[in-house]
């Protein structure tokens, strides 16, 4: 097993409390960290993100919850910064359930918290180093992937081996830090590749489900703003990708999206070409074997998303006939 030398390593560190920023780099500093830079205003921390390549990013969330939590999405999604893989934890006083899950669920690797002693902090971190956990992306998540293989289903989304620089850093892998910048774009490209694909598979799902319930005489459940807001990322990454035919298709499809949510623009015609357009966005852009396995994920997820709405129709069903009867009665 390789050796880690913490030293080679630099570190963005971000606590807007003067000493708990001074105790984290204590810590750090204890651990054999040693080119770290401390920022306790969150606005320089982000223009960091943007402007250098950190092998390890540490932020302190509470405080800052909505930005840090925006700014690791926009990390992980390719949108701030030089590496979208880069290791980041955040550190917390908050135990808030809502709050964990939340940072969980924006992609950072871990969240450490306090207080907490700087063997505990040197663990983490090393776990970080030795085990980190493989990345998965879908069409609203990219990031560690921490399910169980049982949850791993059709449609749970494609694992990725993320660039870890800071264990290539760490143990010195003279020819794994040369090959670093070639291995960060070839993930790149993997994960983005995927996430385009997740969100045509995310429009095919939401409208194919809103028709099918349609068809059985059912209330559409659509989240209308959801689809657009989709459609117009699927727009933009495609537009940064100089996509071409794919482009096009995606421009179009954000334009119906748009009349879906107009006066009279929610029909089962727009629907439909929703449906067509991403579907051909998808053929465009990724075509072949690509196409086939997608179709079978939207498949089952659709009938496991109407499985899922079908106990809700019941309730809904069964007060509408409760409704009935007092009126009735009265």
């Amino acid at each position: 097993m390789k050796n880690i030398d913490y030293r080679r390593a630099s570190v963005l560190l971000f606590d807007p409390v003067g000493v708990n920023l001074r105790n984290t780099r204590y810590a750090l500093h204890e651990i054999g960290f040693r080119e770290i830079s401390c920022l306790s205003s969150v606005n320089e921390f982000k223009r960091r993100l943007e402007d250098t390549s950190p092998d390890l990013i540490i932020a302190e969330l509470v405080n800052n919850e909505n930005e840090l939590l925006r700014a690791v999405r926009a990390v992980r999604s390719g949108e701030l910064g030089r590496n979208p893989f880069v290791v980041f934890a955040f550190t917390s006083w908050v135990r808030d359930g809502q709050v964990m899950k939340q940072a969980i669920d924006s992609g950072v690797d871990d969240v450490i918290i306090r207080p907490f002693s700087t063997a505990f902090a040197e663990e983490r971190i090393r776990t970080l180093v030795k085990a980190r956990k493989p990345f998965v992306v879908t069409s609203d998540y990219i990031g560690p992937d921490r399910r169980k293989d049982i949850d791993r289903g059709i449609g749970a989304g494609n694992r990725v081996e993320a660039p870890n620089t800071l264990q290539v850093v760490t143990e010195g892998d003279e020819s794994a830090i040369d090959e670093a910048n070639r291995w960060i774009a070839e993930a790149r490209r993997t994960v983005e590749a995927e996430r385009i694909r997740r969100l045509c598979m995310r429009l095919s799902v939401g409208v194919e489900v809103g028709l099918r319930e349609l068809s059985s005489g059912n209330v559409a459940v659509l989240d209308l703003e959801d689809l657009t807001r989709t459609a117009k990322e699927l727009r933009l990454r495609l537009a940064r990708q100089s996509a071409g035919e794919a482009s096009r298709i995606a421009f179009a499809l954000y334009q119906v999206c748009e009349e879906l949510m107009g006066e009279g623009g929610f029909t089962m015609a727009n629907l439909n070409l929703i449906k067509e357009l991403a579907m051909g966005v998808l053929t465009a852009f990724a075509g072949g074997d690509s196409v086939e396995t997608s179709v079978k994920e939207i498949e089952a997820t659709v009938e496991a998303l109407r499985r899922r709405l079908a106990p809700v129709r019941q309730l809904e069903s069964g007060k509408s006939k409760e409704a009935e009867l007092q009126r009735a009665a009265s």
